[in-house]
């Protein structure tokens, strides 16, 4: 009696990535929900050093004033979320939609050191005109030696 002994059975090992592919998209999800995000103006402006200066958490709207001779009335730019607000008038009525969808808006203004301070307060009267309570204003912590 001759037994089969030439066939050999030869088992494939496989490794079964789907646990491993489990892990690495739960990690994903993990950093792309616990990382913070800091949205950086694309408006290059020199802003003011000051002393004590914290980062705001949160705002809702950023107003960023820049220096120069252009801008609604000739005192430089002005934006809304870097979008520019060709008028006085357009960023009233920007403002007072912002307000009328959320009443208890938070508004960063960012301002350029070269920007007359007339300009900034003339900025807080419009958007306390239309409501708006919650200011922060930007600046860079001073420098330590």
């Amino acid at each position: 009696m001759k037994f089969k002994n030439d066939v050999k059975h030869r088992e494939r090992l496989n490794i079964d990535l789907t646990p491993m592919i489990d892990v690495v998209f739960q990690l994903l999800i993990f950093f792309m929900l616990s990382a913070t995000f800091v949205v950086q103006s694309s408006i290059q402006i020199e802003m003011p050093q000051a002393e004590g200066t914290s980062t705001l958490e949160q705002k809702d709207i950023s107003i960023t004033l820049a220096y120069g001779t252009d801008g609604p009335d000739g005192k430089g730019k002005v934006f809304v979320d870097n979008i520019e607000m060709p008028t006085i008038e357009e960023l009233s009525r920007v403002l007072s939609e912002k307000v009328t969808a959320n009443p208890d808006i938070m508004v960063l203004i960012r301002t350029d050191t070269r920007t007359d301070t007339g300009r900034l307060v003339e900025v807080l009267g419009i958007a306390s005109s239309v409501g708006i309570t919650n200011f922060g204003i930007g600046a860079q912590p001073s420098k330590q030696e």
